[in-house]
């Protein structure tokens, strides 16, 4: 080493070499130098993963041959999936246990990893296995049921088109989801609701527009049962409000969706025992018996992930669709009994008429 320039981070050896550290938490710092190389430490523990490896794309850009490090528990995140995904085309992966290094480590420490043997924290931390997202995740892939293919499909009652709208103009990394869903009443249950169609696509106010103006006018159904969308319900932020004011201006029957304060994870665990208990369907692919067709397989991967997914749009539009369908009686869900209380203790008027209550689409 020739010299070491500790308030910037930059270390020069006599070669000529030179290394220059730079935070993962300021993706911009990454935006103008350029290198040979890199190692990126702990790189799914990024909070600003995708921004940062986008820049630094960039900037690696010199020599013949680039190459990047990265040591990293391999937490379940898209772009650690992608890069394993690439193993064996311009991706090498080596993995490691914390067993291969278990003679350098402290005997307290020996003792204390064994208590998270056999469990998913353990799989991941101490056997760098990558634990699939929906393994954690909110809602499980085994509460969707599945309309066997071939079968006619139901009477649509009523149908809704949920969307949510970009955030930005990035073009990768905030797309615009839909989900048509409809209402229909199964011989075997409750009123419950088919998933028809969904798509994602990078548009932004006013290419979406015209996009929603076309799926407005789909026709869902077969024979006599064909039917028209009922609602639209977009959820009223950024590019969201100023749909709305155009489909309005269209006379389109559209609705604001206003979430309050509930986070993406309340509005999802809010409308999960919906999911749970059966009421919602996915038509089963024609080529592979047991599983959804693929155009609906980003989107319950997708919610089935949630919340380790970098994309969500899928989540806030059945999120907000079920709610509504919930709020607007199409779907009732039974609360479990309440054996620990009393019918003579319960007092009737504070039952039915509890205050305290607030409007889930208030601010």
């Amino acid at each position: 080493m020739a010299d070491y320039n500790k308030a910037l981070h930059e270390i020069k050896l006599v070669n000529g070499s030179f290394i220059k550290g730079i935070p993962a938490s300021e993706p911009e710092r990454f935006r103008g130098p350029q290198f040979h190389g890199g190692w990126l430490d702990e790189l799914a523990a990024w909070e600003y993963l995708q921004d940062s490896w986008d820049m630094i794309q960039f900037g690696i850009r010199l020599g013949k041959h680039t190459k990047l490090i990265c040591s990293t528990t391999p937490k379940p995140k898209d772009l650690i999936l992608d890069l394993v995904g690439r193993e064996g085309d311009d991706v090498v992966v080596t993995k490691a246990s914390t067993y291969s290094n278990i003679a350098n480590l402290a005997p307290s420490f020996q003792k204390q990893i064994l208590q998270y043997e056999g469990t998913n924290l353990g799989r991941q931390e101490i056997h760098a296995e990558l634990i699939d997202m929906e393994e954690s995740g909110i809602v499980k892939r085994t509460w969707f049921r599945l309309w066997p293919d071939g079968k006619p499909f139901p009477k649509l009652e009523y149908i809704i088109q949920s969307y949510d709208c970009a955030t930005s103009d990035k073009t990768y990394n905030d797309p615009t989801g839909s989900i048509t869903m409809g209402v229909f009443k199964p011989m075997d249950g409750g009123m419950s609701v088919m998933i028809l169609d969904c798509w994602q696509e990078h548009l932004q106010y006013p290419d979406l527009r015209p996009k929603v103006l076309d799926e407005y006018e789909s026709v869902f159904g077969e024979g006599r049962d064909k039917k028209l969308v009922d609602l639209v319900l977009v959820e009223d932020k950024s590019a969201g409000i100023s749909l709305i004011q155009d489909l309005q201006r269209a006379h389109l029957p559209v609705h604001a969706y206003n979430p309050g304060k509930a986070d993406k994870v309340q509005r999802l665990s809010i409308v999960a025992n919906i999911i749970k208990a059966g009421r919602v369907w996915v038509p089963e692919s024609s080529k592979r018996k047991g599983f959804v067709r693929d155009w609906a397989e980003g989107m319950v991967s997708q919610i089935c992930s949630f919340p380790e997914t970098a994309h969500d749009e899928f989540v806030d539009c059945i999120s907000q669709g079920l709610r509504y369908l919930r709020d607007a009686g199409w779907i009732s869900i039974d609360a479990p009994p309440r054996e620990e209380l009393m019918q003579e203790d319960i007092d009737d008027a504070e039952l039915y008429n509890r205050k305290g209550r607030s409007n889930p689409y208030s601010q």
